[in-house]
C-alpha cells in the first residue's frame, strides 16, 4: 500500500488525513507542521466539518516540511501547504522523486505555476492538483450529461461558490491576498476549473471584483464568451458572515434540459429535460476530496499518470484568474 506524507495539517490537511483513514486508500505514516498546536490537534477549524480519524497515534511527526520530503519513507506526498508555498515545496517533492498530490491553486501565480509544468516534463510519477470539483458527484453527473449529449448543445451556464471569510486560517495569511491571491485563487478557481474543463478555454473573459484592503478581491464576477455563442457566468466570493452557509451551486442550460445543482438545497443532481418530468438524480456516496483520492491512488497503483486535473489544466485555470483579476483592475 502506498506509504504517505502529508505536508501541512491546517484544515484541508486534516480533511485529506481524515478522508484517507475513512478509505483505506493509502497510509499516512508522517505529517509535518510547523504550528506546533496542529500536530496535537489544537489547531484551528474550518468551514467544512472533518469526517473520520485525524489522530496521530503510530504517524512520525515532522516540525517542517523540508525535514519530511527529504527524510520520511513515503511514497507519495500530499501537500496541503499555503498557496505561497506550493511552488516550493512541489519542486522539492519532484526532486525527491515522489508522487504529488498538490492542493489548487498550482501555484501563486502563472509563471511559478509554469516553472513547475516544465519541471514535470518527462516526470515519471503521478502530480495532481486538488481541483475537487471535478471529481464531486454532482459535478461528475453533470460532465457525463452534457458529454453524453443528454442535455443536448449548451446554451449557457452559470457556476457559483459562496462563503463566510475564512478568517481562522493560520496567522489569517488566506486575508493577505499576497500570500493567497484572495478568493479569487482560494475559492472561484474551483469553478475556473470546471469551466474550462467543460467547456475548454473561453475566447473572450470579462469580470468584475469588490477589493477589500489587503485582502484583495472578495467578490468576482466572470464573463465568458465561446467561439460558438456559449455564455458561462461565474459568482465566486466570501464577502459573508460567519453565520452564511458555504454554498456552491450551478445551472447549465442545454437545448435538451436544464441541470442544476445547489448545495444550500441537498447535494443532488436536478435535470429538468425540454419534454417530460424533471428528474433527481442522487449523489453517490463520498465526496469530492475522496473521489479525487481514489483517482490519484489508483493511477499510482496503475502505474499511470494522471490526465484529471494535471498540473497543465490547473496552469489553464491559472491564466483565465489571471485575465479576470486584470480585467478587474481594469474596470477599476
Amino acid at each position: 500500500m502506498t506509504k504517505v506524507g502529508i505536508v501541512g495539517l491546517g484544515f484541508i490537511g486534516k480533511m485529506h488525513l481524515g478522508t484517507l483513514r475513512r478509505s483505506g486508500l493509502a497510509t499516512v505514516v508522517a505529517v509535518a507542521d510547523r504550528v506546533p498546536a496542529n500536530l496535537t490537534g489544537d489547531g484551528a477549524a474550518g468551514n467544512i466539518n472533518i469526517e473520520g480519524d485525524t489522530g496521530l497515534d503510530g504517524v512520525t511527526l515532522y516540525d517542517s516540511g523540508e525535514s519530511l520530503i527529504r527524510d520520511a519513507d513515503v511514497d507519495a506526498v500530499i501537500l496541503a501547504l499555503p498557496t505561497y508555498l506550493h511552488k516550493e515545496f512541489a519542486l522539492m517533492a519532484i526532486e525527491r522523486g515522489l508522487h504529488v498530490l498538490c492542493e489548487k491553486p498550482l501555484a501563486l501565480t502563472s509563471s511559478e505555476g509554469r516553472e513547475i509544468c516544465d519541471t514535470l516534463h518527462g516526470y515519471k510519477k503521478a502530480f495532481m492538483v486538488g481541483h475537487c470539483l471535478r471529481f464531486w458527484p454532482a459535478y461528475v453527473k453533470a460532465a457525463d450529461q452534457v458529454r453524453s449529449g443528454a442535455c443536448g448543445a449548451v446554451r449557457h451556464a452559470h457556476f457559483a461558490r459562496n462563503s463566510p471569510k475564512p478568517e481562522w486560517s493560520w496567522n489569517e495569511w488566506l486575508m493577505d491576498e499576497r500570500l493567497s491571491g484572495g478568493a479569487l485563487l482560494d475559492l472561484h478557481i474551483h469553478d475556473i476549473d470546471f469551466a474550462n474543463y467543460l467547456s475548454g478555454r473561453p475566447q473572450h473573459v470579462e469580470a468584475v471584483g469588490v477589493r477589500q484592503g489587503a485582502e484583495g478581491i472578495e467578490q468576482v464576477n466572470a464573463l465568458y464568451r465561446y467561439a460558438n455563442d456559449v455564455v458561462v457566468t461565474l459568482d465566486g466570493g466570501w464577502g459573508h458572515p460567519a453565520s452564511f452557509p458555504f454554498r456552491m451551486a450551478f445551472r447549465i442550460v442545454g437545448t435538451e434540459a436544464t441541470l442544476v445543482f445547489d448545495s444550500a438545497l441537498d447535494m443532488d443532481l436536478h435535470v429538468y429535460p425540454c419534454e417530460g418530468e424533471a428528474e433527481r438524480i442522487p449523489a453517490s456516496e463520498g465526496d469530492g476530496y475522496e473521489y479525487e483520492q481514489r483517482y490519484f491512488f489508483d493511477c499510482i497503483d496503475r502505474g499511470v499518470l494522471p490526465t484529471e486535473a494535471t498540473a497543465d489544466s490547473a496552469l489553464e485555470a491559472l491564466e483565465l484568474a489571471e485575465l479576470e483579476q486584470a480585467t478587474i483592475q481594469h474596470n477599476g
